[in-house]
């Protein structure tokens, strides 16, 4: 008897999967005989269009979920054609984008690159009022794809959120903006640097076909500066190194505005004083360093005084709280940029860089002010012991000994013009120590730092 049960449950079994296997056969031929007739239609029936739509994702679901992969291939062969004959409804991103999901959570990631393929005969035929519903859904797909660590799913989506770029509504590209931010964050967070090299591929390809004055420059700068927080936030020195040097590439190559630049060194200012809080940070000093290597790049008095006051923000912050044998990560960028500076103005032929000369001059009187400062806290040390101090913190990190006569240099020429300010407001300066045992300004230099007026 209980042969003869399992024999009837077994022909039970095979008879209900024949029927529904004939039934989706039928259903599929329904669905292409029904496509067929819409497609040749001069105004599409969308009533109907809406019968096969549903009957199209009833079956992704289903095929999905049981692992039917024949059924699922062929589904979304046919969702494609109908999307690319405008048969898409209100909230097909949004059906499309569960679909995604759906096949990343059972594991079907080719079905869920097909169904991410989708997207494109779907975005063609989008009025620009409904792109940016789109832009966003393929940015939620980026973002779920790179947390289930299927990168190349991402990549598919990212490549997808870039169709709007070519277009000139405002609405379209603030979502591009959007998405490209997001899925950016994302990436950073989980050091897929092979995405982030290509978004910042497609920024450049992007930015160069806008005009300068294009407000585009302006909502990348707001990405980048995005991206710049998450990095430091995270104090992830590879990462940050990987955005500020394509930020350095897009300066160097004029891609992206003033204007643009401008703010980002805006937010550095933001993130170097946040930054100098942490004494543990893995950043320290080289936030600091990169806006003002950017300021001086760009070339702007304007910009360069924005990032010098943010940065001695941060080192008076930091000196502030910690010694300055602690604190010299922080102030190290003001000198080091100083010294260069200097070197260039001393070297460099010709001479009559007013940009430069500007630069050097608002730098030592900053760099004056930050010595001040720290001899403040301390009613035993004088200006010449600060500086003293710096010199030796300074040659003892840097590695290059040929850079230690520069250092020297420096420090010799801050003490000196210390002097200058303090004899004509009949102040009392102690004598300098170890930085200035050996005079490295020559006589060509000094006469020509007492003609920039640095010097009597």
């Amino acid at each position: 008897m209980a042969v003869w049960l399992i024999v009837l449950t077994g022909i039970l079994c095979a008879v209900a999967w024949w029927l529904y296997t004939r039934r989706l056969v039928r259903q599929f031929t329904h669905i292409e005989s029904q496509l067929s007739k819409l497609t040749q239609q001069q105004q599409i029936d969308r009533v109907a269009g809406k019968a096969v739509m549903r009957q199209l994702y009833k079956i992704l679901h289903t095929s999905l979920t049981d692992g039917q992969a024949a059924d699922t291939y062929r589904a979304l062969d046919l969702l494609k054609l109908a999307l690319g004959h405008g048969l898409g409804r209100d909230g097909e991103p949004a059906r499309l984008t569960s679909v995604v999901y759906l096949a990343l959570r059972t594991n079907r990631l080719d079905a869920a690159g097909h169904c991410i393929d989708a997207f494109r005969p779907l975005l063609k035929n989008m009025t620009e009022m409904e792109l940016p519903t789109a832009i966003e859904q393929l940015a939620l797909i980026a973002v779920m794809s790179l947390k289930q660590r299927q990168n190349f799913l991402a990549a598919r989506a990212v490549e997808l959120i870039f169709f709007g770029i070519g277009i000139s509504d405002d609405a379209v590209r603030t979502a591009v903006s959007r998405a490209i931010r997001l899925a950016g964050l994302t990436a950073l967070r989980r050091q897929d640097i092979g995405l982030v090299r290509e978004i910042q591929a497609k920024i450049v390809s992007w930015l160069a076909a806008e005009p300068i004055d294009s407000p585009i420059h302006e909502q990348v700068a707001w990405v980048l500066t995005a991206w710049l927080h998450q990095v430091v936030k995270a104090g992830n020195v590879p990462m940050f190194e990987l955005v500020t040097q394509y930020i350095d590439q897009l300066t160097e190559k004029k891609i992206l505005s003033e204007k643009a630049l401008a703010s980002i060194i805006v937010e550095c200012a933001h993130l170097s004083g946040m930054d100098s809080l942490n004494p543990c940070s893995q950043l320290s000093g080289q936030i600091a360093m990169f806006s003002l290597e950017l300021a001086v790049e760009i070339r702007s008095i304007s910009i360069w005084r924005q990032s010098l006051d943010g940065v001695m923000q941060a080192a008076r912050l930091t000196v502030n709280q910690r010694s300055l044998t602690e604190s010299f990560t922080v102030i190290y960028p003001l000198f080091e940029i100083g010294r260069r500076l200097l070197a260039a103005e001393l070297t460099a032929a010709p001479r009559q860089d007013l940009f430069r000369q500007k630069a050097l001059y608002i730098l030592i009187r900053e760099c004056l002010q930050l010595v001040e400062f720290v001899a403040r806290q301390n009613f035993t040390t004088t200006i010449a012991d600060i500086i003293e101090q710096i010199y030796q913190e300074w040659i003892k990190r840097q590695a290059y000994a040929g850079q230690h006569k520069s250092i020297k240099r420096f420090c010799q020429l801050l003490f000196l013009y210390c002097t200058r300010i303090k004899r004509r407001q009949k102040g009392i300066i102690a004598e300098a120590g170890g930085f200035n045992d050996k005079s490295v300004i020559s006589a060509v230099n000094h006469e020509h730092l007492k003609q920039l007026g640095y010097l009597y």
